[in-house]
Order: C-alpha cells, then structure tokens, then sequence
C-alpha cells in the first residue's frame, strides 16, 4: 500500500474477491483495484453485492470516481451478481450494457453495487444494477449477459 492510499476497511461480511485464482497471466480485472463481495445466507441466493473502496488511483481529474471505473463494477456486479441470484457458475459475457450517471463518489468512499435480477432465458440473463454510497444512488444500469 502506498503513503496515498486509503485502507479498504470493508464492512463485516465483505471478503475480498480473487479474481487471479491462480492464473498464470494477470487480467482486467486483477488491475482495476481491491473489490469485496458479500453474499446472502449460505444456501439461499436472495443477496449479492459487490463494493470498492474509492482510491485516488480510481479517480478522475476532478476527484471524482472515474466512470470507466463505475462501469466496471457495474459490469461485474451485472455479470457476477445476476449470475449469482440466477444461480449460475459460470463465467457470463456481457453482450450490451446501458448507463446513467446519477451522481458523483468520491476518493474515500465505500462504493456498493447490487443486480437485479430481471429475466432469465435459454440463453440471456437481464439485470438491472444500482451503485450506492450510503443511501444515495450513483450509477443506475441495465445488463445483457449471455447465459
């Protein structure tokens, strides 16, 4: 951690996501940034949230939560989260995604996003998904994945 960095302190139940498992090659997502998942009591599938801490590294010139960061963790949350109440285990290519940038976060924040699982076909799974920080809404979008 360098003298900038903000500890990700993440709430009880949060446990950080390891996306080398084991691969050889890093990938996108072992370079965007520590994120933390939480999930809903064992056996049921009624929760998942995904969530960052806000680092200086992740922010745009005027201090604010970059969007291509906000995006990524919407597509995660959209990809993993829906896979997750949809009950799949398996890796889920994005096939279209639309955003709305509702308000800004900032360095320091606790960034948390929940998928709502819409409908489920043969072959694609519909979500919406909502970034927060506290109560407020940042980021609203709507996922496509291929089931």
């Amino acid at each position: 951690m360098s003298s900038s960095e903000i500890p990700d302190d993440p709430p009880e139940g949060f446990k950080l996501v390891d996306f080398a498992r084991g691969r050889p090659e890093p990938t996108f997502n072992t370079h965007v940034g520590n994120m933390y998942a939480k999930r809903g009591e064992k056996g049921t599938r009624d929760e998942f949230v995904l969530a960052i801490r806000v680092q200086q590294n992740m922010c745009n010139p005027a201090g604010g939560l970059h969007g291509g960061m906000m995006m990524t963790v919407a597509d995660l949350v959209g990809t993993m989260g829906g896979g997750y109440l949809a009950g799949l285990r398996k890796f889920l290519p994005t096939v279209s995604m639309t955003f709305d940038f509702v308000a800004p976060a900032r360095l320091g924040d606790w960034v948390e996003g929940r998928a709502e699982l819409i409908r489920q076909t043969r072959s694609l799974l519909f979500t919406n998904i909502y970034l927060t920080v506290g109560e407020q809404k940042i980021l609203r979008a709507s996922s496509i994945a291929k089931n």
